[in-house]
């Protein structure tokens, strides 16, 4: 099976699930139905928020990494790090731009799963 989606490095997810397609489909399945919620928690940022803005950047952070969405996976990590310092400028200067980018992987997981692996 050929598994094709656009900004996803498949073949990085694929190995951390020993290439097991079904393991990684599974986490495709968990990229689209827990990343939304974290990237929504990350819209209501504020200086008083930062903590729970670092965690979804966390959460972002990590399920990116697993699905192979390299580029989603750095830039979160750097504002979850800009967060944990207090850099409430810095978050603000980037965090709509990767919310939006972010989001764009989720659609595409998800419609690369609408077609392929309907539940």
């Amino acid at each position: 099976m050929v598994i094709e989606i656009p900004e996803v490095d498949v073949s990085s997810g694929l190995d951390l699930c020993d290439g097991d397609t079904t393991i990684y489909i599974n986490a495709l399945r968990l990229f689209v139905s827990g990343t939304p919620e974290d990237l929504q928690k990350m819209k209501g940022v504020s200086q008083e928020k930062l903590e729970d803005y670092s965690v979804a950047a966390h959460s972002v952070k990590s399920m990116s990494r697993y699905v192979g969405a390299e580029k989603a996976r750095e830039t979160a990590k750097q504002l979850e790090a800009m967060a944990d310092a207090g850099d409430f400028a810095g978050v603000m200067a980037h965090n709509e731009t990767f919310i939006k980018y972010a989001q764009s992987i989720v659609d595409n997981v998800r419609n690369w799963l609408a077609e392929n692996h309907p539940e």
